[in-house]
């Protein structure tokens, strides 16, 4: 579906064609997709970006042992300040401690619908900045095995400690429920994205009023 391969080993003539045949929200998530420098650095990678989406609907089906390896790869592989890596994964795929864990949210229906979260702890030291890029990657990655993704925030962290029975001095605020996207899997509800130009600013912010 997604042809960034082969977008790069066409003409430029032929990539506005090509890349609203392979990818027809391009035009609308990235309005210089139509410009043909733009499309010439245009790849598979970034169309991943663009087109990412949180999905809270989910196949009845264990997640595949292969594919919980390669994103927990994906994980690890995250870059961290100093290259510090202050982080675990608790993977959670029984029900009942699934069940207990969304005790810690507010928002857990994902969690409920998918048959595996990833916990993302916190170690010492650690940096509430490298745990969002964590959830990115995982995100990323299960997009690249064909799989769905939805990240939930734990608001009642001392809840997530007890559940995930973290030594003292780890925190957990974060998770990913992941699973394979049923044949009703959509994004929540349907959005762009604000203009660049309300949102960009060079050297100082200034306001738009």
């Amino acid at each position: 579906m997604r042809g960034g391969q082969r977008l790069r080993e066409e003409s430029i003539s032929t990539l506005p064609s090509l890349l609203t045949a392979h990818c027809p929200l391009s035009s609308v998530l990235c309005p210089l997709s139509s410009d043909p420098l733009y499309l010439l650095v245009m790849n598979q990678t970034y169309d991943s970006i663009l087109g990412l989406r949180a999905i809270r609907a989910f196949q009845d089906r264990p997640v595949s042992e292969p594919d919980l390896k390669a994103l927990l790869q994906a994980a690890r592989w995250t870059g961290s300040s100093k290259n510090v890596q202050n982080w675990s994964f608790v993977v959670i795929d029984d029900p009942e401690q699934k069940e207990a864990i969304c005790a810690a949210g507010d928002f857990m229906t994902p969690v409920r619908n998918a048959p595996m979260v990833i916990c993302l702890v916190e170690n010492p030291s650690g940096y509430e900045f490298d745990t969002g890029r964590l959830a990115q990657n995982i995100m990323l990655a299960a997009d690249a095995l064909g799989m769905a993704s939805c990240p939930v925030t734990l608001h009642r962290e001392e809840v997530a400690f007890e559940i995930l029975g973290l030594p003292e001095g780890y925190r957990c605020r974060y998770g990913v429920a992941i699973g394979y996207p049923s044949g009703l899997s959509a994004p929540s509800k349907v959005g762009g994205r604000k203009p660049i130009g309300e949102l960009v600013h060079r050297n100082r912010f200034e306001s738009a009023e």
